[in-house]
């Protein structure tokens, strides 16, 4: 048995060895400094709540968001060359974010780390699908998740604490991360191997913008649908270019009137992508002057009306322009097929349903961590572990504080993640997804009963069982359901509920927490409200799995 075990671990590569040791220390380091970030913010520089809240729901849908861009660009240009950047980025932006004092400078720099995590991501989950097959697969990717969250446990449990004591300022757990993620460029350098690649045929292959283009084409397939139906119910242009017109001034007005940009901004996004495929839908294949000509009138008009207007702040301009710029993917997709983009349609709407449970789960690095900070008070659990410290003989004086909180999240997934695979392994996807979200709602609503340390902890470890039986679940799904052809992309895609979860959760939690738990000293209604979210998205799930799934796409 031993013999078998050893051949099975031999079956992997040295590229997989390295490429799990990467994630390891990539994840350590990350989870290492989210740990303590909010709290290193708020007491150590200073920041109110709510712009620790505007940069974690910035930085995050930017770590999660890039993947889509990066692991296509990476199957162009090479993995090797593509982690090179990350881990480049990675180490500066850590370094950076160490250093700085000022708001804007802690902003960019943390955007930059953003930049280098999410170009990471798909490439290293990328090598282990390249090195790995059918007869080790999933041992592979065991081991793979299993390290994320060692590294995720380790980091903060022991080394964030000694840090944190040797250093008041807390600067060395920022700096450890830019030390563990930047040395990774040694054996990027030296050590890593490019996993064998698809070799498409020469006819097959695609220049980097129609690459691009292809990324974006599942967002935009609700934009797509929208437009089929107006143009089989508008067949003259002149009325589509009328209607658009007036919806496009009605909405400048309410922004003036009202000042809702949001508003302002989606019309002129949807507007955008309309007048792209009504162009095309009237002209065919663009010749090059057309092309240009078109792309050259739409910047400058959503150009101008995003810089000219006042009252907006220079990142909101930024970040609202590179969104916009995303619209002239659609001078390059292919849209003649609306069976395609119903089915683009339905899994954008479940990544979408599925994103209001990570909505919760970012709670764990902001919310959370301020509420254990000002109200659960953790001496019976800290009077317990050092009793049995002491009992062993251990003179160490132990401390429970908030990087513990994703400790317990990781341990409690590294020592049952295996027991929980196993019980779900054959049931259907999407209800086991919803008894999941159950659970996780559960723990949530569980911190809500009060600020024992004990009840606190119960709730974390439900809410963490919860967690590790969703999760898994709808990545088998989505592989088993996405078109073979394009399972790389559909993969990608997945990360859009980080991006989802994150900027919601970051923003909207720091406001829940700053009216609720600052303001009215409620935390109770505040713990509530994220429940309700969780119920939301169960049902959510049941409607979606009662009229949208295909029976036959239950099967696994």
């Amino acid at each position: 048995m031993s013999e078998q075990k050893k051949g099975v671990f031999r079956s992997f590569p040295a590229t997989y060895w390295l490429a799990v040791t990467m994630e390891f220390f990539e994840r350590g380091s990350y989870y290492g400094m989210m740990s303590i970030l909010s709290i290193y913010m708020t007491e150590k520089l200073g920041f109110a709540k709510e712009s620790v809240g505007l940069i974690k729901g910035t930085i995050q849908p930017i770590l999660y968001f890039l993947p889509i861009i990066s692991g296509a660009l990476a199957d162009r240009f090479g993995y090797r060359r593509a982690l090179t950047v990350a881990f480049t980025l990675l180490g500066i932006g850590y370094f950076i974010t160490s250093q700085m004092t000022s708001y804007a400078a802690v902003f960019l720099a943390l955007c930059i780390m953003a930049l280098g995590a999410g170009t990471f991501k798909p490439i290293i989950s990328g090598t282990i699908a390249r090195v790995t097959d059918k007869s080790n697969s999933t041992l592979g990717f065991g081991i793979f998740y299993w390290s994320i969250n060692l590294g995720a446990f380790l980091f903060p449990m022991f080394l964030v604490p000694f840090l944190k004591s040797a250093d008041p300022s807390w600067r060395w757990v920022i700096i450890a991360s830019a030390i563990g993620t930047g040395i990774m460029l040694i054996p990027t350098l030296f050590l890593y191997k490019e996993p064998p690649m698809h070799i498409k045929k020469k006819e097959d292959q695609t220049d980097v913008l129609q690459t691009i283009a292809n990324a974006f084409e599942i967002i935009y397939s609700p934009l797509v649908l929208l437009f089929m139906k107006a143009q089989a119910a508008l067949q003259k242009a002149r009325l589509v270019y009328g209607i658009t017109a007036a919806v496009t001034l009605l909405a400048i007005y309410l922004f003036f009137a009202k000042g809702s940009f949001f508003l302002l901004y989606i019309t002129l996004l949807v507007i955008s992508c309309f007048f792209i495929m009504n162009v095309k839908a009237r002209c065919g294949l663009f010749k090059a002057c057309s092309t240009t000509r078109a792309a050259i009138m739409l910047l400058l008009v959503g150009g101008l009306i995003l810089w000219l207007l006042p009252g907006l702040t220079l990142f909101s301009r930024i970040v609202t322009s590179v969104i916009f710029l995303t619209v002239f993917s659609l001078f390059k997709i292919d849209a003649i097929e609306p069976a395609k983009f119903v089915d683009y349609f339905k899994f954008l709407l479940l990544v979408c349903i599925y994103s209001g449970f990570w909505v919760l789960y970012f709670q764990m690095f902001d919310s959370v961590l301020w509420y254990v900070n000002d109200y659960v008070d953790a001496s019976s659990l800290d009077g317990a572990v050092n009793r049995f410290l002491g009992f062993l003989g251990i003179g160490y004086e132990w401390h429970f504080d908030v990087e513990h909180v994703t400790v317990i999240n990781a341990l409690t997934i590294i020592i049952l993640q295996i027991f929980i695979s196993m019980i779900v392994k054959n049931t259907k996807a999407l209800p086991t997804m919803m008894v999941a979200i159950g659970l996780g709602t559960l723990g949530m609503a569980i911190l809500a009963i009060n600020t024992s340390i004990w009840v606190f902890m119960i709730g974390i470890v439900i809410f963490s069982i919860g967690e590790m039986t969703a999760h898994p679940k709808f990545i088998s799904y989505i592989g088993q359901t996405a078109p073979k052809e394009r399972l790389a992309t559909f993969m990608g895609y997945i990360f859009l509920y980080g991006v989802i979860g994150s900027s919601v959760g970051a923003i909207v939690g720091a406001k829940l927490y700053v009216h609720f738990v600052d303001n009215l000293h409620q935390p109770r209604i505040l713990w509530l409200i994220f429940s309700m979210i969780g119920v939301c998205t169960i049902v959510g799930l049941y409607l979606y799995n009662k009229f949208l799934t295909p029976k036959e796409s239950e099967k696994e």
